[in-house]
C-alpha cells in the first residue's frame, strides 16, 4: 500500500491506550463528543473509530491516557475519513499542536510509543 511507504513511524495498536476525542471552543460545548478507539499510534498521529463522523480539516482536542503516562489536550486535525463496516467511522489524526515541540510533550510521546511497542513484542498471557 502506497500510504504506508510514506510512514515515518511505526504505528502500534493496543487496548491499553485510552483515547478521549473532543471539539476545541463553543463546538466542544455544545455539541456530544464523540466516543473514541483508538486503532493505531504513531508518535505524529493516530487512527481511532468514532460513532460520530468528522470532517477532513476539522480540528480535535485529544487526551491520551496509558498505564501511568497521560497527555492532555493535544490538538490534532483529522486528515483522513473512511466509513466501517460496523456503523462506525475511521478517522486518522496528524497532531498539529505547537506545544508538540516542547521537550516534555516530545519525551511523553516516546514513552507511549515505548510502552506500546513493548506490549506488542512481549503481551501478557491471558489465564485459561
Amino acid at each position: 500500500m502506497v500510504e504506508d511507504e510514506r510512514r515515518k513511524y511505526e504505528r502500534y495498536n493496543n487496548e491499553q491506550l485510552v483515547l478521549h476525542v473532543a471539539r476545541p471552543g463553543i463546538k466542544g460545548i455544545l455539541k456530544l463528543n464523540p466516543t473514541a478507539e483508538c486503532l493505531d499510534f504513531s508518535r505524529t498521529g493516530l487512527q481511532f473509530a468514532s460513532n460520530q463522523p468528522l470532517q477532513i480539516n476539522e480540528k480535535v482536542v485529544l487526551d491520551l491516557l496509558i498505564y501511568d503516562i497521560e497527555l492532555d489536550e493535544i490538538r490534532g486535525e483529522i486528515i483522513s475519513h473512511k466509513p466501517l463496516d460496523n456503523g462506525q467511522c475511521c478517522h486518522g489524526v496528524r497532531f498539529c499542536d505547537k506545544r508538540m515541540r516542547s521537550p516534555d510533550i516530545a519525551q511523553k510521546l516516546l514513552l507511549i510509543e515505548d510502552r506500546l511497542r513493548t506490549a506488542q513484542q512481549y503481551p501478557i498471557a491471558s489465564p485459561n
